[in-house]
C-alpha cells in the first residue's frame, strides 16, 4: 500500500478526475481511472491529475512539476536550489503555466507528458 507524503494535500485517492462543474472523483489506480470514465461517459471531464506522491525522489537533479506544485515553499525552493522569494514565485508562476497548458493540450485518458524542472547548477544528460 503506498502512502501519501504527509504534507501531500492531493485528496484521498492518487488519481483525481476533474468535472466540468469542478465536482472532483478520486481513484487508487490507474484501472480505477478507467472505470470511473467509462461510468462518468455523460460528464464531462475536464482533466485526470496523477499525485506527486507516486513519483520516488530523484537523484539525477530533476523534479516533477506537478511535484514542485504541490511541495511547500521551503521544500520547493530547496529541491531546486532557489535563494530568493521573488526567484520562486517566477519560477512557481513559470512551472504552473507548464503543467496547466500541458494539462489543456492532453487528452483525457491519456498519459500526460513530465513537466521537468532542473535543480540549479546540475547537469542533466537523461531525464
Amino acid at each position: 500500500m503506498i502512502d501519501h507524503r504527509s504534507d501531500c494535500r492531493f485528496g484521498p485517492g492518487f488519481y483525481r478526475i476533474v468535472l466540468e462543474g469542478g465536482a472532483r472523483r478520486y481513484c487508487q489506480n490507474e484501472r480505477e481511472v478507467r472505470q470511473a470514465l467509462a461510468m462518468l461517459e455523460g460528464e464531462r471531464v475536464k482533466h485526470v491529475q496523477r499525485d506527486g506522491c507516486l513519483d520516488d525522489p530523484d537523484d539525477r537533479g530533476v523534479i516533477d512539476g506537478a511535484r514542485f506544485l504541490a511541495m511547500s515553499k521551503a521544500e520547493a525552493m530547496e529541491a531546486v536550489d532557489i535563494q530568493s522569494d521573488a526567484d520562486y514565485e517566477r519560477a512557481y508562476r513559470a512551472v504552473e503555466e507548464a503543467v496547466l497548458a500541458r494539462d489543456r493540450h492532453t487528452p483525457v485518458g491519456n498519459e500526460k507528458p513530465s513537466v521537468v524542472i532542473k535543480r540549479r547548477g546540475v547537469k542533466v544528460h537523461d531525464v
